[in-house]
């Protein structure tokens, strides 16, 4: 694939380090290094920015790939040689769908290299671009929005309501979950509508209540798709939705740095800032602070497999009376998470998932965990 067709370069000289900035160890110094001596096809990670919102409710986003960088270069290095490149800004099409059909050839390429991508957007409905670089494999998505983003009857996309069109061009999407959404802004019709998806929802408390649940949710994912607008205002002027509450700027980082280190997250994007509504520039900043924490998450991933090496694992078995088979859990000795076994009647084959210890110790009490039930049934819907 020539990666020059779809991709405009970056040009480092246009981005000046502030005065605080040690540019030695800054990341745009790093950046530019590689950009002279390590091939795209070696990378392990690259940036990629969408100047894209014209589907957007709220205009304003296309511009902010280059502020992001801005903020972004002047943070340290993770490590002296780590492999990340900056490959610049997609070549936007003569139409929004233009500009998908590209992000989806250029993810795609690196889907099957095995490279895995930032997006620096731009409009959340570029997830739909992305998503459809998965369209001959099935995929996990997870959403970080204060709402659901879906809207019953809409005919065209926009960044409010791209999931319709993800659920309804993609059979192969096997499981969504959207964290921090606020019950105030969902309806109960769509929390039931999301159900009937498959979509797991966590709400706000909840996520903030226990941010390490949300681990085996990022674990399992292969896109990650993050809104600004879930962030409450006041830590993120530069955005449209502006709610007083939502996301703290540590929590959003915490965030993003498991979805970094999730084993088999392949696409992360980062949507929705306005640089126009942004004041002192503080959610540029901190939407470049969010990616980084991203890119440190994945430079610390940890790869495990209870499937292929089951010797680095501990096997726990309760048998269950509600059910005809037990429930088998692993804990891996090295990083103590937790996977599920989740058996399929329909085509006698075994899947295992990521889970969290509290499904272990629910299945402990002899109560059936909600992720087993979700797994299953959609093991089983498929199978149909």
């Amino acid at each position: 694939m020539n990666l020059e067709l779809y991709l405009k370069p970056v040009d480092f000289s246009g981005f000046e380090l502030p005065k605080w900035a040690q540019k030695k160890y800054a990341l745009s110094t790093l950046l530019e290094k590689n950009r002279d001596k390590i091939p795209v096809d070696k990378a392990k990670i690259v940036l990629i920015g969408v100047e894209e919102d014209r589907n957007a409710i709220s205009y304003g986003s296309a511009v902010s790939p280059n502020k992001i960088r801005e903020h972004l270069y002047a943070l340290n290095r993770i490590a002296p040689r780590f492999k990340i490149l900056d490959l610049g800004n997609l070549i936007v099409g003569q139409n929004p769908s233009d500009t998908y059909f590209a992000l989806k050839d250029v993810c795609e390429y690196f889907l099957e290299t095995g490279i895995t991508v930032v997006i620096l957007g731009g409009s959340q409905d570029l997830t739909f671009g992305i998503s459809k670089a998965f369209e001959d494999r099935f995929f996990n998505l997870v959403t970080v929005d204060p709402k659901l983003d879906f809207q019953k009857g809409a005919k065209t996309i926009d960044s409010e309501n791209y999931l319709n069109f993800v659920f309804k061009k993609h059979p192969n999407l096997f499981s969504h979950v959207i964290l921090g959404y606020q019950n105030y802004f969902a309806d109960a019709l769509e929390l039931n509508h999301a159900t009937d998806l498959n979509s797991d929802t966590r709400r706000l408390g909840q996520v903030r209540y226990n941010m390490s649940e949300i681990e085996p949710y990022m674990r399992g994912a292969d896109i990650f798709s993050f809104d600004l607008n879930s962030v409450r205002q006041i830590e993120a002027p530069g955005q449209y939705f502006a709610s007083p509450n939502g996301f703290y700027a540590e929590e959003a980082c915490q965030i993003a740095h498991y979805a970094g280190m999730a084993d088999l997250l392949k696409i992360a994007g980062f949507f929705n800032l306005i640089p126009a509504l942004d004041n002192d520039e503080l959610s540029s900043k901190l939407m470049a602070q969010i990616v980084w924490h991203f890119i440190e998450g994945y430079y610390f991933r940890v790869v495990e497999d209870p499937e292929n090496k089951p010797q680095e694992f501990s096997e726990f078995i309760i048998e269950m009376d509600d059910i005809d088979l037990p429930l088998t859990f692993y804990q891996s000795r090295k990083t103590g998470r937790w996977w599920m076994k989740v058996y399929n009647q329909n085509n006698d084959t075994d899947h295992v998932f990521p889970c969290s210890q509290e499904d272990y110790d629910l299945a402990s009490r002899y109560e059936i965990p909600d992720r087993w039930w979700r797994n299953i049934r959609k093991l089983n819907q498929l199978a149909k």
